[in-house]
């Protein structure tokens, strides 16, 4: 019976260990604008990460995907003239644009390694009226 008990601590001990880093990876606990927002006059935009990440393996591009008045596809266009930096604790990404967007919808895609290594990439979108 012991040996079944030890055995049964053994395996649930090294599912928890190998399932644990799992938990460690890099995300996004905010950003301005938020996610869906509807917003005026942007100059600037934010990343914020749960944890530090490595600047110089991290970064973010903002896209414009769709203009007021198109209708149809609109191919994403990048947008250009972006300094990107991050904050002195590592943890937010900030993108300073030379002037304020435009009227129309935007995605900022960012990618982010964390200290462990793992690269995370992901999306937030927002609107500009």
């Amino acid at each position: 019976m012991r040996f079944l008990r030890t055995l049964g601590f053994i395996i649930v001990s090294a599912g928890l260990a190998l399932a644990a880093p799992a938990f460690a990876h890099t995300h996004v606990v905010s950003s301005t604008p938020t996610a869906s927002a509807i917003v005026s006059k942007v100059q600037s935009v934010t990343i914020t990460f749960n944890e530090a990440f490595m600047p110089v393996l991290s970064g973010l591009e903002i896209l414009m995907t769709g203009m007021p008045g198109m209708k149809g596809h609109h191919p994403a266009m990048k947008i250009a003239g972006i300094q990107v930096a991050s904050s002195a604790d590592r943890k937010t990404l900030i993108a300073t644009l030379s002037r304020p967007l435009a009227a129309g919808s935007y995605d900022v895609i960012w990618h982010a390694v964390g200290d462990d290594t793992h690269r995370m990439t992901g999306k937030v979108s927002f609107t500009v009226h």
